[in-house]
């Protein structure tokens, strides 16, 4: 097995993010953000904006004689919370210190030793603004340049306080204390250096406003853990949870409103159909009645058409079949002279173009001749009928009906 690789941060990715960082403070987000969060820490209850506050609680020790002054800082209030007696053993310097630290219930408390302005030397130092991404580092090669100490010989710490109108300068705080006077006063205290977070200067008097500067170097601060990241972080996996979860259920809610949708426009379809169906049978239904009545009420009446027959045809002749098909008349019978029906059936207004069909023959057994005619139907009534026949024929006396002969079929 090979090596286990080392990575290794390079300096110039530190810078690069420091610049982005730079970069993004000169813009208006950071601005919108402050007061996006200002609003939402003002619909909290007021338990809820204290706990979420980024201005955790802070004890500050400071030396009076013999006596160990611990003031309570919780954001611009400050407070005298207890003295501890320099006298004391050490277990029973950090007994009381952690008697006190234990009557707060903020558990990211932080501890910082506040020693007198007069102690640090502080001094403003105007520096090209490229120096702001890296300021550390560039104050560290001007320490002896601006101060009359080394960079090892002292601690040292630096903020920003403002840039020229132009952007090409900035001006950078300084506030230092020889290394030597602050480790000898560290190392009375019941927590040692190592149990600090910070150390830092009051601005005028004891108990006062502090410059929140923290001349302990990083690597000599009390390693604690942030309460605030784990959370920050349960709370940004929560959301994105919620959001995933919110947006799934959407989803499903869409899908269902859209399957429902399209389930009742199925519906609505084939009751439409239904309906369309009902509706051509109902009017196919009504064009047959309709058809029915026309044909009847448009249509010859075959009484009509017997009356008209029986009127014109003379008391020698008679039927043996009448037949009424697809507007065509079929006549069969005999006569005594079956020519002249022809003429007589010509002057009907139901019929048209009366003529033979086929010859005219005599029947020897009753001495008639039979004849089959054929002619076309034609629209007629017994009101149009009666009176044509009437005035056609003159009155005559009733006459003898002559002895019928069976027909042939009868």
């Amino acid at each position: 097995m090979g090596k286990p690789r080392k990575f290794v941060v390079k300096p110039d990715f530190d810078r690069q993010i420091a610049r982005l960082r730079m970069r993004l403070a000169k813009t208006p987000l950071p601005g919108f953000f402050a007061w996006w969060g200002r609003e939402l820490m003002a619909c909290l209850p007021p338990r809820w904006r204290e706990f979420l506050a980024d201005r955790p609680e802070s004890m500050l020790l400071g030396l009076d004689g013999d006596e160990i002054l611990v003031w309570r800082e919780h954001g611009d209030e400050l407070r005298e919370y207890g003295r501890i007696r320099r006298d004391l053993p050490a277990d029973a310097q950090v007994a009381e210190f952690q008697r006190l630290r234990g009557g707060i219930e903020d558990p990211a408390v932080r501890s910082i030793f506040c020693i007198p302005a007069g102690r640090v030397l502080t001094r403003v130092l105007g520096l090209p603004a490229a120096a702001e991404d890296n300021l550390r580092q560039v104050l560290t090669f001007e320490m002896d340049r601006q101060t009359p100490f080394k960079a090892d010989q002292v601690y040292f710490d630096s903020h920003v306080t403002g840039h020229d109108p132009g952007g090409r300068n900035v001006r950078v705080e300084l506030v230092l204390i020889p290394r030597a006077q602050l480790d000898e006063e560290l190392a009375t205290l019941p927590l040692g250096p190592r149990g600090l977070d910070g150390v830092d200067s009051w601005q005028d008097a004891p108990g006062g406003a502090r410059r929140h500067a923290n001349l302990l170097p990083p690597e000599r601060r009390a390693r604690r853990r942030n309460l605030r990241t784990p959370l920050n972080l349960g709370l940004a996996a929560l959301a994105v949870l919620l959001l995933v979860v919110n947006m799934n259920e959407s989803l499903a809610n869409r899908e269902a409103a859209v399957a429902a949708m399209r389930a009742e426009v199925e519906q609505t379809n084939t009751e439409a159909r239904q309906v369309a169906t009902l509706r051509k049978t109902l009017s196919d239904s009504i064009s047959g009645a309709n058809f029915l009545a026309e044909r009847k009420r448009n249509g010859p009446l075959t009484v009509a058409l017997i009356d008209d027959i029986s009127r014109r045809l003379p008391e020698t002749a008679y039927l043996e079949r009448l037949q009424i098909e697809n507007k065509q008349v079929q006549l069969q019978g005999q006569a005594q002279e079956a020519a002249k029906l022809i003429a007589l059936l010509g002057e009907s207004p139901c019929l048209g173009n009366p003529g033979f069909q086929g010859q005219v023959q005599p029947d020897p057994r009753t001495g008639k001749e039979r004849f089959q005619i054929s002619a076309e139907l034609r629209d007629c009534s017994p009101l149009a009928t009666a009176p044509a026949v009437a005035a056609a024929e003159p009155a005559k006396a009733p006459a003898k009906e002559p002895a019928q002969e069976p027909a042939d079929g009868q």
